[in-house]
Order: C-alpha cells, then structure tokens, then sequence
C-alpha cells in the first residue's frame, strides 16, 4: 500500500489542535468556542425540538436551505452549505485551482488554508500587517502574480484582529477580476460587528463570501463535487433552532463584549497590552517574550485554563484567549495575571509591544448584530470557529 502513498502528502505535518482538555470544569479559552456552555432551558427546548428519528435518518437538506435563504436574505441557488468553513476552504481550492498555482492568504489566520494548498499542491503566499495591525495591502499586491488563483482574506481575521469596509473588500475584489482570481471572505466572526461583503455578490462573479454564498453559476459548480448529504440530522435540527432562537446568539455576542470590557479592564490594571475584541470573541496578549508567553501557556494549562500561545514572529511573544461572560474573563485574570507566575504585571514601557491598539468599542455594535451560531464553523453555512482548525 506504501508504494500508492502519495511523495507531496507523506512529506506534509498534520495539524492538530490540543487534546486531554478537561471540558467539564475546564475553562476553554483557546479554540474560539463558546466559553459558557448553554443554559438547561435551552438544551431542553432543542431537545424538544428533535424529532424521534433523528439518530438514525438521512436529513432533508432542503428546509435548512429554505430557512437560511429567508434569513440571509439571498436566493436558495445562492447558497452552498458545507460542515464547517474548513471544509469550503478544501472545497475552493480543490475545484478551483491546479497544482502549481498560488493562493495569497491575509496571515497570520486559520492554519488550515496553508494545509490546504499543501494537499493541492499550490502555493501558500501570505500578506501580512502593518504596525498598526492593519492588512498591509502593499504585501497583497506584491504577492499575485499569473500563477494566483486565489486570494483569502478572514474578515474579521484572527488571531490578529482586522476588519475591512464593504468598500475595501469591493476594491480587492475588482483588482481580482481583473486578473481572473477567485476572492473568498471569510464572514467567520462577521456577527460581532464587522461588515459584511454579501451585498457585493450580485456584483462580482468571481467572489465567495465565505458563509457560503455566491453566484449561482458559482454554486451549480461547487456541487458537482460535494458529498451526498451536507451534514448530519442532528447538526440540521440544531441550525435550525438556531435561526428560529436568533435573540439567544443576540444575547451571546452581548455577553462576550461585556466580557470583553471586563478583560480588557484587568489587563489595562495591570499595563499588559492587548488587541482585539471589537470585531471577534477572542483577545491577543502582548507579553515581553516567547518564554513568557510559552511558559504562560503551560501555567493556564495547569489550572485547567486552556489558552493560544507560541505564534510565529513577530507575535511570538504574544497569547491569545477566547472571550467568554465577564466571570470566565475574571478567573482567567484571578490564575496567573494579578502579579505572579509567568504572566506578572509589567510596565508598558518595559514591553516591545507597547504600541499595541486598543479599539474603541461601540456600544451599539450589539445592536447590530444578527445570528451567530456558538459555534458557527461546525455546520458551514456556518457555524463556528473551530474552522475546525484554531485560529
């Protein structure tokens, strides 16, 4: 069988996220799930809401379809439902690229688009941020080239938090035509307050907002290539609840920003910098050192507190942890940063990091928001981050 191995695969690394997390009394912080686990009502209400045969049927994909266009807005041949955005990820570029082509990737992001082009044989460019972590469009331009099939960009992104207005993405997205490249926008985290780029469907043939939406010319395409069934009976129910339940993730989203302004709160008491928090539910933490930082990690890990840590340069020195209600941000605080172990209160003029941005929250973003799923990459069209790689 070794001799049917294919050279490109044997030669790649398998991600893989942690394991032999405690997800009873543990406190998840480093996948972007959900951190406070749903209320009883609410498992009993879905619960209520699952048919006998659930287990054990074949779902009918149609009436997630029909309720997602009506909530969304667009047309049910607008829409491509996959489990999990890492699967859409693997779906455009298997159908939409050649071996030996680029794909340029707004970096750092989920790991999972570089594993992807690995797989595919193409070439992963990355563009990256400027000081003032903003995308560095100057990078993007350098990077495509004939051979780009594909441009990515995560909007909002993690673990760097960045958002793009409707009329950037629209500017990206013309330069793309232009050269015949296919621009995905990965609507992840869009519910917590960044723009989105589906209105500019109608007006781009070659864009894919990555909820799954595009031209239908587009979709008819992709589903050549798809399994037979989106996903499982279950996940199906699930979706729906969700969309028939929107005011709960209304009420989720509320509770990750007030959790937000507790974290950031403690961690200005304390003079660590930090990022992020306006436009995603996750926060970067600026330490003075890549030991710091590992060594922070570990001590969480300890305290069965699970957090990101050990990116690539420059954000090496840096942690990143999932926001949750201002309790779960208060226990992370009250383990390891109120001045001791490796995360002790530092001065910011000590720290290299020290020009990190702090964003104004709006009050009113709340008010913005629509649907958001716990876990929006596990079901595609989407739901969560797990994407299922972690940013």
């Amino acid at each position: 069988m070794k001799t049917r191995f294919k050279p490109h695969i044997v030669a790649m690394r398998r991600y893989q996220t942690s394991t032999g997390r405690d997800l009873v009394e543990g406190l998840r912080l480093d996948r972007n799930e959900r951190v406070c686990n749903a209320s009883n009502s609410v498992l009993d209400a879905l619960w209520k809401e699952m048919p006998p045969s659930i287990l054990h049927v074949t779902p009918d994909m149609g009436v997630l379809y029909d309720a997602i266009a009506a909530h969304e807005g667009v047309p049910r041949d607008h829409l491509y439902l996959t489990q999990g955005i890492t699967e859409g990820i693997r779906f455009i570029y298997e159908t939409l690229t050649n071996p030996g082509d680029n794909v340029v990737v707004l970096d750092p992001t989920y790991p999972m688009y570089q594993v992807y082009a690995e797989l595919f044989q193409l070439e992963h460019r990355r563009f990256g941020y400027g000081q003032d972590h903003k995308p560095d469009f100057q990078t993007l331009a350098d990077a495509i080239d004939d051979r780009t099939a594909v441009v990515a960009i995560a909007n909002p992104n993690l673990p760097i938090e960045s958002a793009l207005t409707v009329d950037q993405i629209r500017g990206i997205a013309a330069r793309c035509k232009e050269r015949d490249i296919v621009l995905v926008v990965d609507e992840a985290y869009h519910h917590f307050g960044a723009e989105t780029a589906k209105g500019l469907i109608g007006e781009f043939d070659n864009l894919v907002v990555m909820r799954m939406i595009s031209q239908p010319q587009n979709i008819t395409y992709l589903n050549k290539t798809r399994s037979l069934v989106e996903t499982n009976a279950f996940s199906m129910q699930a979706a729906l609840f969700a969309l028939k339940h929107a005011s709960l993730m209304t009420d989720h989203v509320g509770e990750v920003k007030a959790g937000a302004a507790c974290l950031q709160a403690g961690l200005d008491e304390l003079g660590v910098p930090w990022h992020g928090g306006e436009y995603t539910n996750g926060l970067m933490i600026f330490l003075r050192s890549n030991a710091e930082a590992s060594d922070a990690v570990a001590f969480m890990r300890e305290r069965k507190i699970y957090i990101r840590g050990a990116f690539e340069p420059p954000y090496d020195t840096c942690i990143r942890a999932s926001l949750g209600d201002p309790a779960s941000m208060q226990s992370f605080l009250s383990a390891g940063l109120p001045g001791r172990g490796p995360l002790a209160a530092q001065s910011r003029n000590e720290n290299p990091h020290r020009h990190a941005r702090r964003p104004r929250r709006d009050p009113s973003a709340v008010r913005r928001i629509g649907l958001h799923t716990a876990h929006r990459r596990n079901l595609g069209w989407q739901s969560d981050p797990g994407h299922s790689g972690v940013r």
